[in-house]
């Protein structure tokens, strides 16, 4: 059983469930909405609520005092339920959505591929760690990234929603973000990842076209320039 707090709920917490029930441990996993510490203890993992981080007793909660950690491999954003889940589940669940064994080479771009651009964003917004510095003036209001859309299927503070209720719509939370995470990874197994092998053999070959090795020639149209950047070392 996996255990998350009750009430309104947010992008993390619904992303977190979502991948748990994606491991071998997990899957299909009941879930117990609460805040009752006795009820919490009945679970087999918890996210999110509690106080707690110990990965050897499967707690997950980021809202502690003294709570600063991060994904590592060059990212510093501190982490939420969906980032902590993530940092030592998303292996496991992005090998078995591709049928890759976990030690793949393939799997370790992904993972840090999907933590800088799905995750990530996930973290930073519920921890409220804004995009810019605070001296700068937003030229316009964007509510519709993942975690605004999550928010948007709570019930509205002026309508009453029983306990069920809302545990439906956490479900459908779940299931939103569980849904763009497996589209976001198929697009980078499927397409990004093709281009980027294709990417990477013309900057291997580039100086056969070229001496000063500055021309890198691709015989098919892909997208080179979301991938190029993620390539580049100093090359000249």
């Amino acid at each position: 059983t996996i255990g998350t707090h009750n009430g309104t709920f947010h992008c993390d917490e619904a992303l977190a469930v979502f991948l748990l029930r994606h491991t071998s441990t997990y899957r299909d996993a009941g879930l117990k909405r609460s805040r009752d510490p006795a009820i919490l203890d009945t679970c087999d993992v918890v996210v999110d609520v509690g106080a707690v981080y110990d990965v050897q007793k499967r707690r997950f909660d980021h809202h502690q005092r003294g709570f600063h950690e991060v994904f590592g491999h060059g990212f510093t954003t501190k982490l939420s339920s969906a980032g902590l889940v993530y940092k030592h589940f998303g292996k496991e669940v992005i090998a078995s959505e591709l049928k890759l064994d976990t030690e793949d080479p393939k799997i370790n771009v992904l993972w840090l591929k999907l933590y800088k651009e799905f995750i990530e964003a996930i973290d930073a917004h519920d921890n409220g760690i804004s995009q810019y510095s605070s001296l700068e003036k937003p030229r316009y209001t964007n509510r519709t990234d993942l975690s605004s859309r999550v928010s948007w299927l709570n019930p509205p503070w002026n309508v009453h929603a029983d306990a069920q209720t809302i545990d439906s719509l956490f479900a459908r939370a779940s299931q939103l973000t569980g849904e763009e995470f497996i589209g976001r990874l198929k697009y980078y197994a499927e397409a990004w990842l093709p281009a980027r092998d294709i990417v990477d053999a013309g900057l291997s070959t580039r100086h056969l076209v070229d001496p000063s090795g500055k021309i890198i020639l691709f015989e098919q149209f892909m997208p080179w320039k979301v991938v190029l950047p993620t390539l580049l070392q100093p090359l000249f």
